[in-house]
């Protein structure tokens, strides 16, 4: 069973600037309500993990100031990376690729 990959906007900005999140504490910030969930997309098709739940993570993965999204599956303990071709303000992910480390795919913890 495929589970989709939905994205919550936690801030005000979001409309604006999807990838915005308010800092832990600032709850100044937070939106008193959250928005509804909406399907992320990865080079045109929805993100999907092959198994179980997951668990994203919004970083500067590679340093290069725009910020990727990383996704660990608890299924299989894959971990995958979808790159930001676009901005922040208009994310834009490429294709997801399985992290790699020690010669081989890394992973996350499953159970």
């Amino acid at each position: 069973m495929k589970t989709a990959i939905a994205w919550i906007a936690l801030s005000a900005a979001a409309a604006a600037a999807p990838w915005v999140l308010a800092a832990p504490g600032d709850d100044a910030a937070l939106d008193p309500e959250l928005r509804p969930p909406v399907r992320i997309e990865a080079a045109g098709k929805p993100i999907d993990t092959e198994i179980g739940h997951a668990a994203p993570l919004v970083t500067d993965w590679n340093g290069d100031g725009k910020r990727d999204l990383l996704v660990g599956q608890f299924g299989g303990g894959v971990l995958w990376i979808f790159l930001n071709e676009g901005t922040d303000a208009a994310p834009r992910l490429a294709a997801g690729t399985r992290f790699q480390a020690a010669g081989g795919d890394g992973t996350v913890p499953t159970g």
